[in-house]
């Protein structure tokens, strides 16, 4: 079969001909000015997080450091970059030659390892002997496996405030889900750093491969190959690895593909077992992060977008998968945590703990330079001269979410990690350039940048 990037000369030279046929003219100059509008206001936000960041992180209770980033500025070269380097640099010169090339399947599986491998690269640059300080830090879920008590009794106590004092930040930010799951890879003999961290890896690689099925199922697998090189050497990178934010990220990406393929799905009885199973993936996100609530928006809009067409369908779908939602909330709430009293101490935590010190002011704007960095350069351009609907229906499932998580406040700084629920839908807007390998090396330039650069806990 051959690829939908590679074209057949008929339909070139039908091209060819249509185009002689008829005068051209230059474009406009209303459409060449709106071309730039969005990467002047992109460039000029990023500008104005940075500059007002600096003023607003004078004080220390606002924990920045390098606005509108966490973390701090610090110029660290080594020979340790390098294989990273020469991976985004073989990403970015035959990137999307080989994706062209190779067949639907093995391409996904290409892109999800290079993708997996980019992260490893970046996160190892630092020493193998740093790997796993994020995994280990007093802040994250590792810090408390050790005083936990046994699952029943934790579940029960989870949604109380005398319980989670005695934890850490991450678990007062977050549902019980992933200290269950290292409570259970514990009694497996898996209790070790390395197994944690490497549920992050395996998120990358699932996440990448969900996240260009459910692309192939919106918009086709033209675009689907379009995207894929993009995904690799993503900005974001930087806080995928060892970032149990990436493993959230890959079960809202299941999530989606599931709901996306039952809309589309021929067969009847097929497409209700998937939308059962896209219900019960989303509510388990709900127990892995509070942000599932916001993740839910990409779905909707994607799965309305996608099944608009035929309204029986999409009104069963809907309503299977809010079913299986609410299976794993009953399920949960059975074992003793209800989920809104967890959200209500975790909110409380929450306004108690540093986002009292964060004017709301700045981060409405900070947030968003911040989410704007993390997707880089060659989406932005590519959104500006993008013209494909079902593409922009991809990127606009993510940005509503995103933007509605900004305004609600509950995202004050943080979010270049946060948000990795929301960027690679985000990322279908890099399909839009028309020279991919020069913006994919501004991607991988930008990626290894911050790595070289910025020192984060992530």
């Amino acid at each position: 079969m051959t690829p939908p990037l590679i074209h057949d000369a008929g339909a070139d030279t039908a091209g060819l001909v249509n185009r002689t046929s008829r005068p051209t003219s230059p474009p406009s100059k209303p459409t060449t000015v709106l071309r730039w509008i969005i990467p002047a206001a992109a460039v000029a936000l990023v500008l104005v997080s940075v500059v007002w960041g600096w003023r607003v992180q004078r004080d220390p209770n606002v924990k920045l450091g390098a606005a509108p980033l966490v973390g701090r500025w610090h110029i660290r070269f080594g020979w340790s970059l390098v294989p990273a380097v020469l991976l985004a640099a073989y990403v970015s010169l035959r990137g999307t030659a080989l994706v062209a090339r190779l067949r639907f399947g093995w391409m996904i599986a290409a892109s999800a390892a290079a993708a997996v491998g980019f992260t490893f690269l970046l996160a190892a640059s630092d020493g193998l002997d740093h790997l796993l300080d994020p995994v280990v830090h007093r802040t994250e879920y590792w810090a408390n496996l050790a005083t936990l008590p046994d699952a029943s009794t934790m579940l029960h106590h989870y949604g109380t405030t005398e319980f989670l004092l005695q934890y850490s930040v991450h678990a007062k930010g977050h549902p019980p889900a992933f200290l269950l799951l290292l409570k259970a890879l514990a009694a497996l003999g898996l209790a070790r750093p390395w197994v944690a961290g490497a549920l992050s890896y395996i998120g990358v690689g699932v996440g990448v491969a969900a996240v260009l099925l459910t692309v192939r199922r919106a918009g086709g697998e033209g675009l689907a190959r379009r995207l894929a090189p993009f995904l690799v050497v993503a900005p974001y990178a930087v806080w995928m690895g060892t970032s149990a934010d990436a493993f959230y990220a890959a079960i809202g990406a299941v999530g989606a593909l599931l709901m996306v393929a039952a809309v589309t799905s021929s067969h009847a009885g097929r497409s209700r077992v998937q939308a059962l199973g896209g219900g019960v993936v989303l509510g388990l996100l709900l127990f892995f992060t509070y942000g599932g609530v916001m993740f839910g928006l990409v779905v909707i809009v994607l799965t309305v977008g996608v099944g608009r067409h035929d309204l029986r369908r999409l009104m069963t779908v809907a309503t299977i998968g809010v079913v299986g939602v609410c299976i794993v909330i009953g399920a949960f709430a059975a074992a003793g945590f209800w989920w809104f009293d967890g959200a209500n101490v975790t909110r409380g935590f929450y306004w108690a703990g540093t986002a009292q010190f964060r004017p709301a002011n700045y981060f409405l704007v900070g947030n968003l330079g911040a989410a704007l960095i993390a997707i880089g350069p060659a989406t932005i351009y590519g959104l500006s001269r993008l013209r494909d609907r079902r593409a922009l229906l991809i990127m606009a499932s993510g940005a509503v979410a995103l933007l509605a998580a900004d305004v609600s406040q509950y995202s004050k700084a943080e979010v270049e990690r946060i948000w990795l629920l929301f960027y690679p839908w985000l990322m279908v807007g890099a399909i839009g350039v028309r020279r991919p390998r020069p913006w994919l090396a501004a991607q991988s330039a930008l990626a290894i940048g911050l790595q070289l650069a910025l020192v984060s806990k992530w």
